[in-house]
């Protein structure tokens, strides 16, 4: 009977998805747009991804944030804005909202 050998995973473990969870009003995110999926997850949300110098950074899209980047072209430098949670207008789950801003090259 031959002997067992080991599967060694490697050595370089893949980076980790970052998400940008922002809780702090003020709390922003600047970076170079650089990808839009569409139809992620269970919610069929967008998810954007912003190119930091810390590296890619995943941001889940919301009713005002979707609206907001549509009118940013790919490419270009953006700084996201968290200005905290509002009230919904049926009582429920408070919504997020942003400010987004844009340099053009």
């Amino acid at each position: 009977m031959s002997q067992w050998k080991e599967v060694k995973r490697d050595e370089e473990e893949k980076e980790k998805t970052k998400f940008w969870e922002p809780e702090v009003i003020g709390e922003t995110l600047q970076g170079t747009y650089i990808d839009l999926e569409e139809n992620v997850g269970q919610f069929k949300s967008n998810l954007y991804t912003i190119r930091t110098s810390e590296g890619e950074v995943k941001v889940w899209g919301s009713t005002v944030l979707d609206g907001l980047m549509e009118k940013v072209d790919m490419g270009l430098e953006v700084r996201i804005t968290f200005n905290g949670k509002q009230p919904s207008k049926s009582g429920k789950n408070p919504w997020k909202d942003f400010k987004l801003e844009y340099r053009e090259k």
